[in-house]
């Protein structure tokens, strides 16, 4: 069956859910109303188990803040509520079981809609076209649930869905003033009809109609819309001029210019180019290609036409900025035409092949090019397109009137490149329609990628009181100049056009220094602002290493001066960056205004690609509120290039004005989108469209835009690099595109169970006997008795010295300190050898197993911390919940049970210091008594240390992980 979302965007059938988890990359988008809800919902299913929706809830008859004309929210509407809901599958359907999900509606925020299930589905019918769900809901549905949906074999557009709803909606938020107040549970049918990705179901319950109509976008498939437009690559004439010798291509530069010209009619920029001995060698860049082995193929093909006679190599290394990303070496000129051509196969191709890593002497500086600059930019060299595919027509373009120049003397007697570029790079103002994904722009674009563009840009500012949606429509201009070797000059500026976000009135209310919320006033500055004037210079100063310096106007918000290093490590799936910036909050006007706020930013940054082009990044530091904290953020790409991924971060910024409350203070996160437009072009190209949204703009965990990220800029080039053998869709042959180097494969997830069941019978093989239980229970209740005799002299010393700086940052240390531990767990895992990584994998079960423990335990006993100031053995005051309660300390437990496995596998028993360092800042921070400590360490060393003893042995079976260059493997055995 096709996508089948229900009012909430969730798999399901009109209002209930189901165990569907909808095919791996899937995502849909749609509005439903149902009285009085209307919904706009996206639904992304990020892996092939997990489905993610996020929902925009408007209810009809209460306003959001008032309905009297004039008064503060009178504008807004309707009441308003971002929701977020999630279902995990546990298992798929087999022949005889259904398919179980569990969800969970309403996870953050408001929690109006807030409400957990579990369902299973099973199909039906020889076809499978019959399908039944039962399931359990808690809160919102509440009760047993059910739902069916029958697609006929004849119409299998047409689908019949029933459900028996138990939504409470007299419970529902203020439902005495609205129509969920006059809804009851019961029956509901519906009819569906789908044609293509578009889908409409109207439905009829026991009290009124709705109605749900929505999209549903493959994100697993390679591209959407064929490359019609796009050039096709350089074919030389059937009958060139004879080539030069090496001495006549020195002693005349026409013919390294030739070369030149011949590769910026194809989109390249930054070209060098250098003959020394029996090698040619060019760095070069490319504009549009998005995939480096394509580029540097084109590239290649071009350059065999024109290389002189006795060269035997040719070496081509890609840049970005003039930073070197990836050496392309070839050793054989004839095989390579032989390959290009279609005679060999891959397989002979790659004996005369090398890709590697760049080395200094790879890049080729300005100062080694004043003999070709004199000849450049002369009329095109001898080169005919290839004659097939045939292009269709390119979008129109109109191009700027220029001055008339004399014609260079010819070169040669071959006809010039007739590429179906859209703009030419030639310098010259053009007008493009559909160019890049803008609907309009105006551009000029030159051999060394100075460019000049004005372009429509359209921005939207959601929920403030004074209007739920409010919009802007500007012109954009971007001037980017280079300088020199890697000094860039990069500008941007905006002119308004329209507007309403002027109308923002909504005022900070935020005890942070305000580095986002005060929003609403730089949106009210004048129609004309300048966004970025940047001075950057990158730098390659060693074998994987780059730089960047950077000045001026960073973004609307700040200016200021920093800096990024970037370290690639070589063969492996992770990289690591630091960032430093010392800023300077700008004025409202949008020029050269400044306000009084000053701040330096650091921020370190991990990132690692685990399979399925899934990437998890870890970065810690200081951010723009001066607040120090660690941001999570995961991403996973798909088969075309878009990019979905989330982000959490957790700070001690103490954000506790709405919608964070001194309890739980507000922490940043929010979910992202990239849209890489070459799978909705009918040509190949490097433009993205990003989209990224928070429930709350707040200023905690804040970062600055970056004036150009380094791992963001090698992130795709290195991948292509590491992609099977680097090469991609190099030759363009038709006979290669199932080729997984071409076009690599989507490889099926592997169930993780037999791993997980296997360690589970390990664990329960090794647990300790009844009688072992009893002494071991009598013995560690007599020791936390004991602990516990020390609470209260211990808390009253802390006390007297709790104005300490020692003490305080004790307690940080004491807070970070589980953080720290699991995170060296967890590179352990993901970096390690096989021994490291099964240690690292028992860590981290140990942190999950103490975790649970103590998180049971603080819910059974609910002792009060000593800060609350209730006594050693009161209950938590009212306010607080037993969640957060003192007894046992979960610091402690998961320090403990990270560092056990670590310190017996490898003997060392000093890092049990380490956790009991830490530990110890949880009773002088008098977070935790004496006692709470004692019971969480030696809960977390007895999690330890039974898993350790349980899994360290995987002779016999268990998990391998094993990353490599060019991919990573993932291993289950088992012996018998």
């Amino acid at each position: 069956m096709a996508a089948t979302p229900n009012h909430g965007g969730q798999s399901g059938y009109i209002n209930m859910p189901s165990a569907v988890v909808e095919t791996d990359g899937t995502f849909s988008v749609g509005y439903s109303y149902d009285s009085p809800y209307g919904q706009l919902w996206a639904t992304a299913n990020i892996l092939p188990f997990l489905q993610m929706t996020g929902r925009y809830v408007s209810i009809t008859g209460i306003p959001g803040f008032t309905n009297v004309p004039g008064e503060y929210g009178s504008g807004y509407g309707r009441y308003k509520d971002k929701v977020v809901d999630g279902k995990l599958r546990l298992w798929s359907e087999t022949e005889w079981m259904p398919s179980v999900a569990v969800g969970m509606t309403d996870l953050f925020g408001t929690e109006l809609f807030k409400g957990q299930y579990v369902v299973a589905t099973k199909t039906f019918g020889a076809s499978k076209n019959i399908e039944a769900s039962l399931g359990y809901a808690h809160k919102r549905p509440d009760g047993v649930f059910a739902g069916a949906r029958w697609t006929p074999a004849a119409l299998p557009r047409w689908s019949v869905v029933a459900e028996y709803d138990t939504t409470n909606y007299l419970r529902d938020f203020r439902a005495s003033e609205t129509n969920a107040g006059k809804r009851r549970k019961g029956a509901s049918v519906g009819l569906e009809y789908r044609w293509g990705w578009l889908a409409l179901q109207a439905a009829r319950s026991r009290d009124q109609f709705s109605v749900n109509a929505f999209i549903s976008i493959p994100f697993g498939e390679r591209e959407f819309i064929p490359k019609v437009y796009e050039p096709p690559y350089f074919v030389d004439d059937k009958n060139p001029p004879p080539l030069p010798s090496k001495e006549e291509w020195h002693r005349d530069p026409v013919y390294g210019a030739d070369l030149v010209n011949a590769l910026v009619k194809q989109d390249y920029k930054n070209i060098r180019v250098e003959q020394e001995g029996n090698v040619l060698s060019l760095s070069l860049t490319n504009s549009r290609i998005s995939n480096m082995g394509r580029a540097v193929g084109r590239a290649a093909r071009t350059a065999v036409a024109f290389t002189p006679k006795g060269v035997t190599t040719l070496r081509i290394t890609y840049t970005k900025l003039d930073q070197p990303i990836a050496t392309y070496e070839f050793f054989d000129l004839p095989k390579l035409n032989d390959y290009l051509a279609g005679k060999i196969d891959r397989k002979a191709f790659l004996d005369v092949v090398l890709l590697r890593y760049p080395e200094k002497s790879d890049v080729i500086r300005d100062d080694q090019q004043g003999w070709l600059q004199e000849f450049l930019d002369k009329p095109a060299p001898a080169v005919a397109a290839a004659p097939a595919p045939a292009p269709v027509p390119a979008p129109a373009i109109a191009a700027a009137p220029a001055p008339a120049t004399t014609p260079a003397p010819a070169v040669s007697a071959l006809a010039p490149v007739k590429a179906a570029n859209v703009l030419k790079d030639d310098g010259k103002l053009a007008v493009g329609v559909g160019v890049d994904g803008d609907v309009v722009q105006i551009k000029s674009l030159d051999r060394e990628a100075n460019r000049f563009k004005i372009a429509p840009k359209v921005g939207f500012f959601f929920n403030d009181p004074s209007g739920a949606f409010r919009y802007s429509i500007s012109a954009v201009a971007n001037y980017d100049r280079r300088l020199g070797d890697g000094l860039y000059l990069n500008t941007a500026a905006s002119l308004q056009l329209l507007e309403t976000v002027s109308g923002v009135k909504q005022p900070s209310n935020s005890n942070l220094p305000h580095v986002r919320t005060d929003v609403a006033e730089y949106l009210r500055g004048g129609r004309f602002s300048l966004s970025r004037v940047l001075l950057n210079k990158y730098d390659n100063p060693a074998e994987r290493v780059y730089t960047r310096m950077s000045a001026g106007l960073y973004e609307d918000m700040f200016r200021g001066v920093g800096g990024q290093v970037l370290y690639l490590p070589k063969g492996s799936r992770w990289a690591a960056d630091v960032a430093v910036d010392a800023l300077q909050q700008r004025g409202f006007k949008g020029l050269l205004d400044s306000r009084d706020y000053k701040t330096v930013t650091a921020i370190g940054s991990l990132h690692y690609r685990l399979p399925h082009d899934i990437t998890v990044t870890a970065r810690a530091g200081r951010f723009l509120a001066k607040d120090t904290g660690v941001r999570m953020e995961f991403k996973r790409r798909f088969q075309s290039g878009i990019e979905v991924g989330a982000w959490y971060t957790h700070t001690n910024g103490n954000d506790i004005t709405s919608p964070g409350t001194p309890s739980k203070p507000y922490q940043d996160r929010g979910i992202f989108l990239s849209v890489p437009l070459n799978s909705m072009l009918p040509m190949d190209t490097q433009s993205t469209a990003g989209f990224a949204i928070s429930p709350w703009t707040r200023d905690v965990g804040q970062m600055v835009a970056s004036p150009g990220d380094l791992y963001d800029m090698f992130e795709r080039p290195r991948a292509d690099m590491h992609s099977y053998d680097g090469l991609g869709n190099f030759a363009e042959r038709p006979d290669e595109q199932h080729l997984p180097a071409v076009n690599p494969p989507d490889r099926p997830f592997v169930s993780p169970w037999p791993a997980f069941r296997a360690r589970l019978e390990q664990s329960s093989s090794a647990l300790p006997q009844p009688a072992e239980w009893v002494k071991a229970t009598a013995l560690i209740g007599g020791v936390v008795v004991a602990s516990a005799l020390a609470d209260k002299p211990v808390d009253r010393f802390v006390k007297k010295h709790e104005d300490s700086k020692v003490y305080r940052k004790w307690d940080k240390l004491g807070k970070a300190m589980p953080y720290a531990a699991v995170g060296a767990a967890a590179a352990a895992f993901a970096l390690g050898d096989d021994r490291m990584q099964n240690t690292g994998l028992i860590s981290l079960q140990s942190v999950a197993a103490a975790t649970g423990l103590a998180v049971a335990g603080k819910y059974a006993f609910g002792r009060a911390r000593p800060e609350e100031d209730r006594g050693a053995w009161s209950r938590v005051g009212s306010g607080n919940s037993r969640s957060n309660s003192s007894f046992p300390s979960a610091h402690a437990a998961i320090g403990f049970a990270a560092v056990t496995p670590f310190a017996k596998e490898y003997d060392a028993p000093w890092l049990y210091s380490v956790a009991a360092v830490g530990s110890a800042g949880r009773v002088f921070g008098r977070k935790h008594w004496v006692s709470d400590t004692v019971a969480g360490g030696i809960l977390g060393y007895a999690m330890g240390s039974w898993l350790w003893h349980a899994q360290r042995d995987q002779s016999k079976s268990g998990l391998s992980i094993n990353p490599g260059p060019k991919e990573i493997s993932v291993t289950w055995q088992g012996k018998y």
